[in-house]
């Protein structure tokens, strides 16, 4: 990775969508975060929200397709942003079914919100992006 500007150059991650894929991708995130956030906390918060926003793309997404995940992760004047792209289809949380039984779940969103400073979720046709937003410092 190559900084401009003094600011860390940003991560861009493409993967399966595969749970067995999420902790590279993870530890991968954890690496660029200690290095552009000096706060451990927000760090290990935008972590975790972007863990999730991952976890949502594999599980409810792409139900076990191995359709492509995009993250990237970007510092731009004291500010990280994180998006998670997929091309799969939003599943409500209502219609979440496992064993055959409806799945009382949909938790993830809420955490996002709470673990920054600005959480939007966009819904297409083409796909699901989770932006993520907080302040560096």
């Amino acid at each position: 990775m190559i900084a401009t500007d003094g600011e860390e150059a940003a991560l861009r991650v493409e993967f399966p969508a595969a749970a067995e894929e999420l902790p590279a991708v993870r530890s991968r995130l954890r690496g660029w975060l200690a290095r552009a956030v000096p706060d451990a906390d927000r760090a290990y918060d935008l972590l975790l929200a972007a863990g999730e926003a991952c976890t949502n793309s594999v599980e409810h997404g792409h139900r076990g397709d191995r359709g492509p995940v995009r993250l990237v992760a970007e510092l731009r004047r004291g500010e990280v942003r994180i998006t998670v792209t997929d091309s799969g289809r939003w599943l409500p949380r209502a219609t979440i079914r496992e064993n055959g039984t409806v799945q009382r779940r949909g938790r993830g969103l809420a955490l996002m919100r709470e673990l920054t400073a600005h959480t939007r979720l966009t819904i297409l046709e083409s796909g699901t992006t989770v932006e993520l937003c907080a302040p560096a410092v």
